[in-house]
């Protein structure tokens, strides 16, 4: 029914034709003709269709990129976040602050080497709990309130991340920013407690800015694009605070960063865009900060424009080669032509495997049943190719999720190692803390704690300085990894503190391996530090406590008590 109504519409076409004159009388190029038509309309709709979806993946495929590249860099921003954190944290629980006046010189000195080691810091300071500053680096806002200020108010009660801000108190002490610009912190805060957990005041810190375009810089290393130039960040009112130099956008757009659409951004142009959330740095004052990375629009379009010229000159010599094949075809309409008719026919059906075998004198209806015949074989072929080449996509799919995967446990590595000592960061010793735990809980046997510390460390690093102190951490990382078992772990935990777990080890023999560990470290000086030694504390855990952290809490306790009588040392229960 189909073909009788198509052959009864080609009829009329060229009845209609004939009559008006638009058709040639010649046969031959009548069917030209009709062919040359028949090729415009379908190739002309062709060509725009795969237009069209070639720019769709290609804007997929960019686009799943960009967001690789965006959760890359939230997760490295997530977690320098967090690193800053912890040190405001670790140094709020320094004995030093905990028992010595919030004025004294030690704490003055102290916060004036740890600005200089930590560069990223502009200020730091300590204030009591009215709000007046004992202690300050540079002894910047010395006897001045900051009562009013978030980072105080907050850092009485929690450790507090507070989000970017232009400097108030301090902007006519510090020097101005790059070009002229405002200086902008974020404010890292904490609560200062005594040893009976009063509440004595709180250390705040001011986090220069700069600090973000080191973050960023990492991040852009991590990818092998070149993105990183349209990487922003973005905070929780949807304000543009990264980069902060040059021409930049104020805003981001709204709406669904989902769909494949290219959105528009106010500095002008359209841009695929993905977004991704920045892991916050503490509960208690979320930053609701964001990354967004874009790519051009005029980009995926010359791409598109690429493809457009090949396959528009691909199908204008397609379509010459047609009209030709028509023309020399279509002199004679006889029985023969009717007999291929019904093989090709027969082939479209699905039965592939026919021979054009009819019998002609005609030179012509030769070349059409060769034409045909290698028409059917290319046909084959290419369905054949095309099998093979859906196979290899699905290969370079599998490859690419692969490497992702990798790229993902890389990242994971990276974020529970110790970049100076290779060994376990905090994160790392948390998660084997848990297991060990898990499993004593479990019936297993007890395990052992033991939380070692070098001794007069801040003296090292006065005497022969940072690199020298650098060179002592690294050489006691490695002899703790040579002095203990293969089936103990050793992680650094804070600036010169290391925590040992010994899984399925005694009290007794737990002290055997303290004693070997501080042995070692003692007899293994390292250039230009004549003598190197660690206190350690001892705890066993038992099934009694109810978290990990206590036996790390009272191992704590004893390294405190080895470092009161005399250091070089271990202190346990039963020592």
């Amino acid at each position: 029914m189909e073909n009788n109504r198509v052959g009864n519409w080609h009829s009329f076409v060229t009845a209609m034709g004939a009559e008006m004159g638009l058709l040639p009388r010649s046969l031959r190029a009548r069917i030209a003709t009709l062919f040359g038509l028949l090729a415009f309309l379908v190739g002309v709709p062709s060509y725009f269709y795969t237009s069209h979806l070639y720019l769709q993946q290609l804007s997929s495929d960019r686009r799943e990129r960009l967001q690789v590249i965006a959760s890359s860099a939230a997760t490295i921003v997530g977690q320098s976040l967090v690193e800053r954190r912890r040190e405001v944290a670790l140094l709020a629980e320094s004995p030093l602050l905990k028992t010595e006046d919030l004025g004294s010189s030690n704490i003055r000195n102290s916060l004036e080497l740890l600005r200089l080691s930590q560069t990223h810091y502009s200020w730091i300071g300590v204030a009591d709990i009215q709000g007046t500053v004992t202690a300050s680096t540079s002894g910047h806002l010395n006897g001045q309130s900051v009562q009013a200020r978030p980072w105080f108010q907050n850092g009485l009660d929690h450790v507090f991340v507070g989000d970017l801000h232009e400097a108030v108190l301090l902007a006519k002490l510090l020097a101005p920013g790059q070009a002229g610009q405002p200086l902008r912190f974020i404010d890292f805060a904490a609560p200062i407690r005594g040893p009976s957990g009063e509440l004595r005041g709180v250390i705040g810190a001011h986090a220069h800015w700069r600090w973000a375009n080191e973050v960023m810089a990492l991040a852009a290393d991590t990818s092998t694009t070149k993105e990183s130039s349209n990487m922003f960040i973005v905070n929780k009112l949807g304000k543009v605070i990264y980069p902060s130099d040059g021409p930049q956008p104020n805003s981001v757009p709204a709406g669904n960063l989902d769909a494949l659409d290219f959105h528009a951004w106010e500095d002008g142009g359209e841009y695929l865009t993905v977004a991704a959330k920045i892991p916050e740095p503490t509960p208690e004052s979320p930053l609701g900060w964001k990354i967004y990375v874009r790519y051009p629009k005029s980009m995926v379009i010359a791409a598109v424009a690429n493809l457009q010229q090949v396959e528009f000159l691909a199908s204008l010599i397609a379509g010459i080669t047609f009209l030709m094949f028509a023309w020399i075809c279509a002199d004679r309409i006889s029985r023969p032509l009717e007999q291929l008719s019904d093989i090709a026919r027969r082939i479209q059906s699905g039965q592939e495997a026919q021979k054009f075998d009819v019998q002609s004198t005609s030179t012509e209806i030769v070349h059409l049943q060769s034409a045909l015949s290698d028409m059917s074989g290319t046909l084959v072929a290419r369905k054949a190719a095309l099998e093979r080449s859906n196979h290899e996509l699905e290969a370079r799919v599998l490859a690419r999720t692969a490497e992702l995967e990798t790229a993902n446990r890389a990242l994971e590595r990276l974020a529970k190692t110790d970049t100076l000592t290779g060994l376990p960061n905090r994160l790392a010793s948390n998660e084997v803390l848990h297991y060990e735990f898990a499993q004593m809980k479990r019936g297993k046997q007890a395990y052992s704690v033991l939380l070692a510390d070098i001794d007069s460390f801040k003296a090292i690093n006065d005497t022969w300085g940072h690199p020298a102190g650098d060179l002592v951490l690294k050489h006691v990382a490695g002899v703790l990894r040579g002095a203990l078992r293969e089936t103990d772990f050793v992680g650094r935990v804070g600036g010169e503190e290391f925590l040992m777990i010994l899984p399925m080890t005694d009290h007794n023999t737990a002290l055997q391996v303290a004693e070997k560990v501080r042995a070692a470290v003692e007899a293994s000086p390292v250039k230009p530090v004549p003598r190197v030694t660690i206190s350690i504390g001892l705890e066993q855990a038992y099934s009694a406590q109810k978290d990990e952290q206590e036996a790390v809490a009272s191992a704590d306790e004893w390294l405190y008590q080895a470092k009161q009588r005399g250091r070089n040392r271990i202190e346990s229960l039963w020592t």
